[in-house]
């Protein structure tokens, strides 16, 4: 488990501590936003976007200690305590490596800035966005970076849809950390890859 020793520390110190919710947002661009509901006047509809954490320690911190529960609840240990996230869409972003060669085949980092070494699978949402199962978790590919990756579209031809008399699905091959097929997501992408977007207490 990823964590911090004065995390784990703190953690073996005050056993009890009770969570936080709704406190902490990830954005679709990976980013950490404080909705910080403590404040006098705060309204859900003004202030529930939250601000975004820019302070490097602090960045780097969450991203040491980000992690998941049995349940698919993606949370901050924060010392003690648990800060689960609401997430905008995924638990975790994609960025692509290029080595400074052709030769140098491009790979995967978290947000967090671990390197995924294992892929297991990969789906297509309806709005095209890429979901990955890897050893850091489920996630979508930054959509800045597809064009990036070694991807290729099976779109079916109009021929096999007449054939068949209903149009065929879209599917794809990526050629990343081995081959991979990816289809499209019949369920959605929480239920497909077992995530809460936005855990609450029990």
């Amino acid at each position: 488990m990823p964590l911090d020793d004065e995390v784990r520390r703190a953690m073996a110190r005050w056993p009890n501590v009770p969570a936080m919710h709704g406190w902490l947002r990830l954005t679709r661009r990976g980013r950490w936003m404080l909705v910080d509901r403590g404040v006098a006047g705060f309204d859900e509809t003004l202030h529930g976007q939250g601000s975004e954490i820019t302070s490097p320690p602090i960045v780097d911190f969450i991203g040491r200690n980000y992690l998941h529960d049995e349940a698919g609840r993606w949370y901050w240990q924060n010392g003690p305590q648990r800060v689960f996230v609401d997430l905008d869409l995924a638990p975790l972003y994609f960025r692509v490596m290029t080595g400074s060669k052709d030769t140098v085949a491009p790979g995967l980092i978290t947000h967090t800035g671990y390197p995924v070494h294992r892929i297991d699978r990969g789906a297509l949402d309806s709005d095209g966005n890429l979901w990955l199962e890897t050893d850091q978790g489920p996630g979508c590919v930054d959509d800045r970076d597809l064009a990036q990756l070694p991807i290729a579209f099976d779109v079916p031809s109009a021929e096999a849809k007449a054939e068949t008399g209903t149009p065929a699905a879209i599917t794809a091959r990526l050629s990343l950390l081995g081959e991979h097929e990816v289809h499209l997501i019949a369920s959605s992408p929480q239920l497909s890859f077992g995530f809460v977007s936005r855990p609450r207490p029990d």
